[in-house]
């Protein structure tokens, strides 16, 4: 209906217009109205851009919806009421796909966010791995995992982590071993590479996975079961000679009243004497040896409550600071920010901490101006990480990997334990232990919450 009516219109002006002409060539050649004629003209001019106008409007209106399509500009409006002549319709076909397309763009929106947030929650962490060899953290688990350092600089199995994932190829698992770096600790990721094309563009798609833990917690129940069946067969076997001796001792004792007047047999009885004495002594102190390592595998369940590291590290300083006085060790505190809370289990924390502590003062013994070091802080990642650092001289590099293995120790009466049982209280916390070379000499234990 609208197009007959701008037919229709457009026909009467085209119409009028060749009558004014026709009106106007007999004007010019028959008469001497030179004044009529000039408006004549005028009119006709007027005429030929009211055509013009009403003619092209609708390719000016179609060329500023195709612009706006173009600019994902869909804030204009098309609306043409009251021009007539097919135009209300146009204006209105023009505002419904523009309202379309804002439509689909808003539904896609929303998708391309919900998508965003999917992948910045989704507990894996991602990378990809662009033609051109860039290497790019996707995800906040990737971040968290990682740190905030270049890829480049952390290293993985003698080269840069950055290199590693270059080198994957699609389908391939791949296993690797990261050094600590500035802003994290070592890591074993299991890392899997998946072919993407986007856009006509080919990428890598990288999920990688921290196994430390898991392994560590492994090996840590493997060991509890190990030990669990050493101590129970070695208890099983100990307890009846430690009876027995007792009751040898005991025999011994009454048959030495009965020889007191025979020489010969007093000095027999003597050396059965010692001889069962050295087997009591030695099977008690395997009991002692057999229960201290029973402790490896008693460790309770943390009871995770809200802590102020702060008073924490008050009671520590009550309880340590006058043996560290008494040893000329400096003792130095640093919590930033002061209020830093943690949920941790108090008596396991404290205890683990105390160990380290102990550990270090041992380690500086003999070393000109020792110092104690404990700071608490926030990393990037937002875990909180609390450091036990001292002036001794350090970790050789040739232990660093055993020193968390159960029972292995460099200390003449250590029982290789303490570590291996921090291990454990911070696996049971979801964290971790980590050793590292301390700034300016000596060795700092790192417990990542």
């Amino acid at each position: 209906m609208g197009s007959k009516r701008f037919e229709l219109d457009v026909t009467l002006r085209v119409a009028f217009l060749a009558l004014s002409a026709m009106l106007l060539g007999v004007l010019l050649v028959g008469t001497d109205y030179r004044a009529t004629t000039l408006l004549l003209g005028l009119a006709i001019l007027a005429q030929v851009g009211g055509l013009l106008r009403r003619v092209t409007a609708t390719n000016r209106e179609l060329a500023r919806f195709l612009t706006a399509i173009a600019h994902s500009d869909f804030s204009q409006t098309f609306a043409q009421r009251g021009r007539g002549g097919g135009f209300d319709e146009l204006g209105e076909a023009f505002t419904a796909v523009a309202e379309r397309f804002r439509a689909t763009r808003a539904d896609t929106e929303k998708q391309a966010d919900y998508l965003n947030a999917v992948l910045e929650h989704v507990p894996v962490a991602l990378a990809e791995v662009w033609p051109d060899g860039r290497v790019r953290l996707l995800n906040n688990a990737g971040r968290r995992l990682l740190g905030p350092e270049d890829l480049t600089r952390r290293s993985a199995d003698g080269r840069s982590l950055a290199e590693a994932l270059r080198e994957l190829k699609p389908g391939a698992r791949q296993l690797l071993r990261v050094a600590p770096g500035q802003h994290g600790g070592a890591l074993q990721l299991t890392v899997a590479a998946t072919q993407l094309t986007l856009a006509g563009e080919p990428r890598l798609l990288v999920s990688l996975q921290n196994i430390g833990a898991d392994l560590d917690a492994t090996e840590v129940r493997a060991w509890q079961d190990l030990v669990r069946v050493l101590t129970h067969e070695m208890m099983n076997s100990l307890t009846p000679v430690a009876s027995l001796t007792r009751t040898a001792r005991a025999m011994l004792e009454d048959l030495r009243d009965r020889v007191a007047d025979r020489p010969d047999l007093r000095e027999e009885v003597a050396d059965a004497e010692q001889a069962i004495d050295t087997v009591a002594r030695r099977s008690d102190g395997l009991l002692r040896f057999v229960e201290r390592y029973r402790q490896f595998t008693a460790v309770p369940r943390p009871q995770l409550q809200r802590l102020r590291l702060r008073e924490m590290v008050e009671r520590l300083q009550r309880l340590m600071g006058p043996a560290l006085a008494e040893k000329g060790i400096v003792f130095e505190v640093l919590i930033l920010p002061p209020t830093l809370e943690l949920l941790a289990d108090a008596d396991l924390v404290e205890q683990t901490l105390i160990n380290l502590m102990k550990n270090a003062v041992e380690a500086m013994q003999g070393q000109p101006e020792p110092r104690l070091r404990l700071t608490a802080h926030l990393d990037e990642t937002g875990r909180v990480l609390v450091t036990v650092a001292d002036t001794g001289p350090g970790i050789p590099p040739e232990i660093a990997d055993k020193i968390f293995v159960p029972f292995f120790t460099t200390k003449r009466e250590g029982s290789g334990v303490g570590l291996s049982l921090a291990r454990q209280v911070m696996l049971a916390h979801g964290g971790s232990i980590s050793a590292a070379a301390a700034e300016g000499g000596g060795s700092a234990f790192t417990l990542r919450f």
